[in-house]
């Protein structure tokens, strides 16, 4: 959702104030009425009460001044990757009953990304944003690199799906996601009863991705992939799902959780080079219904559900011999394909895998 500029703003500092060291800063726990009107974007009124809003700098909670008595938080400047995320929505949590609201400001990727198209010419940008992405996306994200990348200061921008990932997997919930071309603002409740962090480890950043998925029987299995996602992308689904819904294909719509290499190498099936392993592990067959996460898992009917956990699921699906265009058709389609492969399963792979391969090589089938 776009809003103007200034309306989202208020009074909020921005640009160079960004950046400014915070921590010479007074404590502002309970900031008096003039300076709290002042400080709160006027749109938050929209969720709650000005006088029962709080803001707070970083640096309040980073030094453990975060009180218990919060009520509705506010961060009153840009939240950074240096700036640990995860630490801060673990303090916010802990202090903050699951009525209530925590707003912040953040610079995402794709904020960032707009101010420099809005700068640079067309062949100046791609040019620059090629280095920017190298230095501030990538080189922070490998192993041997990241020590070194915090040691030099190189600062690490953050997408926006990855930082809704980190929020939701600390057990909080999106309400809203308000996006201008310089920043974007979310504000979220506590989720009281579901909170991913307490029994989940932190998930991979690396470019090798593990997924959870739903094996035969029920089982749960490690689905190996290349990441085509934003970090922390698996836990934006459900949100994706709930206000985007299904595309043709059963992909979600606008599904910003894919990045722009993501996009490349999905095309191409790239990503899911490393499912080969899978594949010689037993986990998943050459020919089969896709091994599907847990949430999207429970959006098929209670008869396809039971129909899939009896079998082991596939590196190539039946949807590339049917190229079904809506979820209904896609359910269907493998309770189509299922039903044949329990009547006779090596005639009906080999009969799949010429669909697929005449689809692939001759129609041009890909995957988005």
């Amino acid at each position: 959702m776009y809003f103007g500029l200034h309306s989202l703003r208020g009074t909020c500092p921005s640009g160079p104030d960004i950046a400014k060291n915070t921590l010479s800063r007074p404590a502002i726990i309970s900031p008096d009425r003039a300076t709290l009107h002042s400080e709160l974007p006027v749109f938050l009124k929209r969720f709650a009460t000005a006088s029962s809003w709080s803001c707070l700098h970083i640096d309040e909670i980073l030094q453990g001044q975060l009180q218990k008595t919060i009520t509705n938080l506010y961060l009153h400047e840009s939240l950074l990757r240096s700036h640990d995320p995860n630490f801060i929505f673990q303090k916010v949590r802990n202090a903050m009953a699951g009525n209530n609201y925590f707003a912040f400001r953040i610079v995402t990727a794709e904020n960032i990304k707009v101010r420099l198209e809005q700068k640079f010419t067309a062949t100046a940008f791609l040019v620059y944003y090629t280095f920017h992405f190298l230095f501030r996306r990538v080189l922070p994200k490998l192993k041997g690199c990241r020590k070194l990348c915090r040691w030099i200061g190189v600062p690490i921008d953050v997408s926006k799906a990855e930082i809704m990932g980190r929020l939701i997997y600390k057990g909080f919930d999106i309400v809203e996601v308000f996006e201008t071309s310089d920043e974007t603002i979310i504000v979220t409740k506590v989720n009281a009863t579901n909170n991913p962090s307490a029994t989940k480890a932190c998930p991979n950043e690396g470019f090798l991705f593990r997924m959870q998925r739903i094996g035969q029987y029920g089982e749960t299995i490690t689905v190996y992939k290349f990441r085509s996602m934003h970090p922390y992308a698996e836990y934006v689904q459900a949100y994706l799902h709930k206000t985007n819904g299904v595309d043709i294909g059963g992909k979600f719509k606008d599904d910003f959780r894919v990045s722009t290499g993501g996009k490349l190498i999905r095309k191409y099936w790239i990503d899911e080079l490393p499912m080969l392993f899978n594949l010689l592990k037993g986990d998943i067959k050459l020919i089969g219904v896709r091994p599907l996460s847990e949430h999207y898992f429970s959006l098929y009917p209670p008869h396809a559900q039971q129909i899939r956990r009896k079998h082991k699921p596939g590196l190539l699906p039946p949807f590339y011999a049917d190229l079904p265009t809506t979820f209904d058709e896609i359910i269907n389609s493998e309770m189509s394909y299922l039903s044949k492969y329990e009547q006779n399963p090596f005639g009906t792979d080999l009969a799949y895998l010429k669909k697929i391969l005449v689809n692939i090589l001759v129609h041009k089938a890909r995957s988005k």
